[in-house]
């Protein structure tokens, strides 16, 4: 039977949430000072510091799209800018709390991706 007692143990004990916040934040200022054009393209000049990321979901996961599958653990966020959500953010750690990945994932329809 499964159950979710070692991940709610991970929880409390990893924060996950808390680090994926850091993590947005910190994927935003690289991204802001790597590729500034990119950047640029979808915020402008806009303030930013109005997001507000949600909890979305804690999940274990076993990706089997490769010869051998990859077991992680996902925290997802939600990124709301100006009350639309606009991405999602995805902050994947093993089972001892280091950072394997993350990606920030724009919503298809969302404000910042519409054509005007």
């Amino acid at each position: 039977m499964l159950d979710t007692t070692e991940l709610k143990k991970f929880m409390v004990e990893k924060k996950p949430f808390e680090e994926a916040i850091d993590g947005f934040w910190g994927w935003i200022k690289s991204w802001k000072e790597d590729d500034p054009e990119d950047y640029f393209n979808v915020f402008g000049n806009e303030d930013i510091s109005t997001i507000e990321l949600t909890r979305e979901r804690i999940a274990l996961v076993i990706n089997c799209s490769f010869d051998t599958p990859i077991e992680f653990i996902q925290t997802t966020l939600n990124v709301i800018y100006k009350e639309d959500l606009i991405a999602q953010y995805y902050y994947l750690q093993n089972f001892n709390g280091e950072v394997i990945d993350d990606v920030l994932s724009f919503e298809k329809y969302s404000l910042i991706t519409k054509n005007d």
